[in-house]
């Protein structure tokens, strides 16, 4: 990863935790939003799907760590009704961060040591079993995306549970599915 890639990332890290922390109101578009950044994201990173059984095992590993990741964090967030006006309201704290630290330390770690600490070995791993090295990538842009995905799902449906209204009034295509 380039210099920029680190930057993004942690940019990115800390605008999604600068929303969420703390007690929230959430509409729609900013439940949304994260989920938006991080497909496009994979988007311009994910121009192939790189293929072979160890790959896909990598990649959907990247995606069950992400899933368990999202419901880990689904649990830290309270999903609360306003008793005023039904609104949403989301409380995370320090327990929800540490979450999301240790997930982006995990991503981070990793991408600096296949560069600098276990350069050998992944190589030599990624030889012996014929892994392309965008599958390590691709591995973690479906775990971040299968996190902040579930998170969100978790989040409206939790809503939905309690009787909270989320505001999807700018939103169309989402205002069909909330119904």
């Amino acid at each position: 990863m380039s210099l920029g890639d680190y930057l993004l990332y942690t940019g990115l890290f800390i605008a999604i935790l600068a929303t969420q922390l703390g007690t929230r109101r959430p509409d729609a578009r900013r439940l949304l939003l994260p989920v938006a950044i991080v497909a496009g994201v994979g988007f311009k990173y994910l121009k192939e799907i790189p293929s072979g059984s160890t790959a896909h095992l990598i990649e959907a590993a990247g995606l069950a760590v992400g899933l368990l990741f999202g419901l880990a964090s689904i649990a830290l967030i309270d999903v609360r009704r306003d008793p005023a006006d039904s609104r949403l309201i989301t409380v995370a704290g320090w327990p929800y961060a540490a979450l999301w630290t240790v997930a982006m330390a995990l991503r981070m770690g990793f991408a600096y040591g296949s560069t600098h600490w276990f350069t050998h070995a992944l190589v030599t791993f990624s030889t012996e079993h014929h892994v392309p090295a965008a599958t390590y990538g691709t591995a973690f842009i479906f775990m971040v995306l299968a996190m902040i995905t579930v998170r969100t799902a978790g989040v409206l449906i939790r809503a939905r549970r309690v009787g909270a209204t989320v505001d999807f009034g700018k939103l169309r295509i989402a205002r069909h599915f909330a119904r």
